[in-house]
């Protein structure tokens, strides 16, 4: 990339930053590691197993070692992209006279490329379309609580965050003593908006903001979660021992020009990152389905 170009994909760039970081839930959910780097294109980690209980004793014995069982799993880093078109003039234009830039098209891109990242690690990633290569935080969940109750009715959504707890705790997850997430598809999380109690006009909301312990409610499109479904975690500052999504690119704008038409080919722009999310403990992620 000539010095011209990279200085327009930096410019750029710089304006997609923040928009971007709005949008992505994703990285809302996960402790994200710094970026290590695109050559990465793969990456093992380890999922521990479960240990006994811890003693209480006046002194310390042999014996009572747990042999920790580590399964390791490799897996290739998913790159997530969009590409679109600049005009050559308008380019030709910032080059000479440093004129405003329309971003609109670079931004639109960004959005599908956040879009794609959040999929990924709340879904999942499946190449074939139908087959999860890489699990995310709902296919990955080792928790599950299932209820039949939706959330317009006051009070169900208290019960499910309760009940999601309790499953969580039950797996040795200490949910009740920290801060946790919730995740709702639009559908749900608008139910719960607008959930008032029929007597006392109590919101819902508040309560189940009350519970989460300093977490939050987050809503994704019913597309990355349906409105059936939902999600509850820990936050990414006490979650990064049970998960993490590791990165190898952040955001970042580039451009080319068309061989064929050096001087007057439009140029082709691309948004992209690569990451993956690392599950290690699964029974920290619990999914509340059938909502």
């Amino acid at each position: 990339m000539t010095n011209a170009l990279a200085t327009f994909s930096k410019k750029i760039e710089s304006q997609l930053v923040d928009p971007l970081r709005q949008v992505n839930i994703g990285r809302k959910l996960v402790y994200v590691t710094p970026a290590q780097g695109f050559g990465i294109s793969s990456v093992e980690w380890g999922k521990i197993t479960e240990m006994s209980d811890g003693y209480v004793s006046y002194g310390f014995t042999s014996g009572n070692e747990d042999m920790i069982d580590v399964a390791l799993t490799n897996n290739k880093i998913p790159v997530y992209w969009k590409d679109y078109k600049v005009p050559r003039r308008m380019y030709e234009s910032w080059k000479v006279g440093g004129v405003d830039i329309d971003n609109a098209a670079a931004l639109s891109a960004g959005y599908q490329t956040v879009t794609a990242e959040d999929m990924a690690i709340i879904q999942g990633v499946k190449n074939d379309g139908t087959n999860y290569d890489i699990l995310g935080l709902y296919q990955g969940a080792g928790s599950d609580y299932s209820t039949s109750s939706d959330f317009g009715t006051w009070g169900n959504a208290i019960k499910a965050l309760a009940g999601a707890k309790t499953t969580m705790a039950g797996y040795g997850v200490p949910a009740y003593n920290m801060p946790l997430n919730m995740v709702l598809g639009f559908t749900n999380y608008g139910e719960l908006e607008s959930s008032v109690h029929s007597t006392s006009g109590q919101l819902e909301k508040p309560i189940v903001e009350s519970m989460l312990n300093g977490g939050a409610i987050y809503a994704v499109p019913d597309t990355v979660l349906p409105d059936s479904d939902g999600l509850v975690l820990p936050t990414p500052s006490v979650g990064k021992a049970y998960f993490d999504f590791y990165l190898t690119q952040n955001y970042t704008v580039e451009h080319g020009i068309d061989s064929e038409h050096p001087d007057t080919g439009d140029l082709t722009g691309r948004v992209y990152s690569a990451g993956i999310l690392r599950i290690k403990q699964d029974k920290a992620i619990c999914k509340i389905s059938v909502i």
